[in-house]
């Protein structure tokens, strides 16, 4: 078995890869009036994900939206959810998020 030390390091590494070719958010905000979720990117760029496409209950109240995870992830705490901020990007570009 692997030592616990080697285990952290590697994961320690897939971390910071990551980080340096994921997109991150830099703000998050649920727009009410478009019903969309609203996330912010470095160098003014945002993408508008409609809320029916989060894959969340209709009723759900996603005005509360929390960026976390050095904006790798969104919660959303009043009904305690959350979501990966580059799998919704890819979802996106790739066309697989639709109202």
């Amino acid at each position: 078995m692997e030592p616990i030390d080697e285990m952290i390091a590697r994961a320690m590494k897939r971390g910071e890869d990551a980080a340096a070719v994921e997109p991150r958010a830099v703000a998050a905000r649920f727009d009410t009036t478009r019903n969309r979720l609203v996330l912010e990117f470095e160098g003014s760029v945002e993408l508008a994900i409609p809320a029916s496409a989060l894959g969340l209950p209709a009723t759900a109240d996603l005005s509360d939206v929390r960026l976390e995870g050095g904006g790798f992830d969104l919660y959303f705490p009043s009904i305690d959810e959350g979501a990966f901020v580059p799998d919704l990007a890819r979802a996106a570009i790739e066309h697989r998020l639709a109202a």
